[in-house]
């Protein structure tokens, strides 16, 4: 019996892969993720899923396919979706931890088991910890639409943590062989732009099969892609799945390129540096980690990035969280300020520094406490009064602290991929408003892809040399032929 390869999605657009493949007694899933492309043509920031409605909001429009078996017990119940004895999959393996791969791990029935490497579990675990809004039950499924009885009579509903069921996640070992009933799976890591990417092999008696996930060469990982290349090519697949998103470039900025370019236009410049990349592009805060101490300044991480490094400590690869400065930002009543004031009735308004740690620690998450009272914390009135010291990074929905820290000048860098929709070209529109204001223009903008170009993929694809590729991640797949 030949392998069978079938694409719920992450074909002919960038992002949302969900790849089966089932061989004799054996079928198991390639990623899960969510098509932003699919999502973001029918949904917006004030049009979203409804929580009572979790599985038909998105089936309506194929943001989830409709196959049975595949989704938690909760969701199939409440909505009358035929909820099967046995998984429609023996399990899932996940490539990396960007939301167009594991996006929709949410909505995933608990006795699936999920494969994945250390780092995108730790990724995983972040997300859910520090993430707010819905659908977000990535390491822990949370039972919802579940009632207990109250002793004195009545219901009331389960929440907290005893809502909580841990996912059955088995962490993979890199290079070792996985068996799922008559198959093998084997996790390769790759460079990607975010730590714990990894290809698969998967060793069938039919013949071979080769997954990409997501990868590049010119990053601070690349020899890692090579290896890929090798032990790929010498398990001669029949199939390949292969990643396109930059097939029809031929152009690379190095993860090193970001980092001279950098500290070359804050060497020349003064004044606040603020700087904008992704979350958890952990390479690309260990690159401005680098810029900042060959500029004689301190990287100033929020709170999520700080969690995330909490999290990454016993790698040994990124600095740890107090080996940069962590930004304290001001919320709920925003008492983490003496120059505002409130109201203590009867004695009349007293400075809100003045109040006590547990008042101040009521406007924070559980998870975000344990960060306020570091000593290397900074708030907007370090970086107000010593702005030639910071690197402060800062992404779009970050901007109103601008507002506190009030820059004089500086500037700011854009170290992510360029608007491509046009939701994007609108909110860039908004940034450069704010930058504009705050005289920070104009924008630098320095990055380095998470993917291969094109020519680079060509080249892996004659090196591995599959019976049959199948373009997968890509709006250009025929440049594939």
């Amino acid at each position: 019996m030949a392998v069978s390869v079938a694409i719920l999605g992450g074909k002919n657009e960038i992002g949302g892969n969900k790849i089966i493949l089932e061989h004799k007694n054996t079928r198991i899933m390639l990623d899960f993720g969510l098509s932003f492309n699919l999502y973001k043509k029918y949904f917006s920031e004030f049009l979203v899923p409804r929580k009572c409605n979790p599985l038909y909001d998105y089936m309506e429009f194929g943001i989830l396919p409709n196959v049975k078996g595949l989704y938690r017990e909760d969701y199939c119940r409440y909505c009358g979706f035929e909820h099967t004895k046995k998984p429609f999959v023996d399990a899932v393996f996940l490539s990396h931890a960007h939301l167009d791969h594991s996006g929709l791990i949410h909505f995933l029935r608990k006795d699936i088991p999920i494969f994945c490497t250390e780092e995108t579990f730790l990724i995983l675990k972040a997300l859910e910890e520090t993430s707010g809004g819905s659908f977000r039950d990535f390491v822990n499924l949370k039972r919802e639409f579940h009632l207990v009885r109250n002793k004195r009579g009545g219901y009331r509903r389960l929440h907290g943590e005893e809502a909580k069921i841990p996912r059955n996640f088995v962490i993979m070992e890199p290079y070792r062989k996985y068996q799922i009933n008559e198959t093998e799976v084997r996790a390769l890591p790759v460079d990607h732009s975010l730590p714990g990417a990894c290809g698969f092999i998967v060793y069938t008696d039919s013949g071979n099969v080769v997954y990409t996930g997501d990868l590049r060469f010119h990053g601070r990982r690349g020899k890692d892609t090579e290896k890929f290349v090798k032990i790929a090519k010498s398990a001669e697949p029949e199939i390949m799945l292969c990643e396109g998103t930059r097939i029809n470039e031929i152009k690379n900025v190095t993860e090193e390129d970001v980092e001279r370019s950098a500290g070359e236009v804050i060497n020349s410049s003064g004044g606040l540096v603020v700087v904008n990349y992704p979350l958890r592009d952990l390479d690309r805060l260990l690159t401005f980690y680098r810029v900042a101490k060959d500029t004689e300044r301190t990287l100033v991480v929020n709170l999520k990035q700080a969690y995330l490094l909490k999290l990454f400590e016993k790698t040994g690869d990124y600095p740890k969280p107090d080996e940069v400065a962590v930004y304290v930002d001001r919320k709920g009543w925003g008492l983490m300020s003496d120059e505002f004031f409130v109201c203590v009735e009867d004695e009349g308004w007293v400075k809100c520094s003045e109040i006590g740690e547990r008042e101040i620690e009521r406007d924070y998450s559980k998870w975000e406490r344990e960060f306020l009272h570091l000593e290397n914390v900074v708030t907007y009135k370090e970086l107000r009064e010593n702005p030639d010291s910071y690197i402060f990074r800062c992404d779009n929905f970050e901007l109103n602290e601008l507002v506190d820290i009030k820059p004089r000048n500086g500037i700011y860098i854009r170290s992510m991929t360029e608007p491509f929709s046009e939701d994007m070209v609108i909110e860039e529109k908004r940034v450069r408003n704010w930058l504009e204001h705050f005289n920070l223009l104009p924008v630098h903008h320095i990055h380095a892809s998470g993917h291969a170009n094109g020519l680079e993929i060509r080249e892996m694809l004659k090196e591995i040399s599959p019976r049959k590729i199948i373009p997968i991640h890509t709006e250009h797949e025929e440049m594939f032929f």
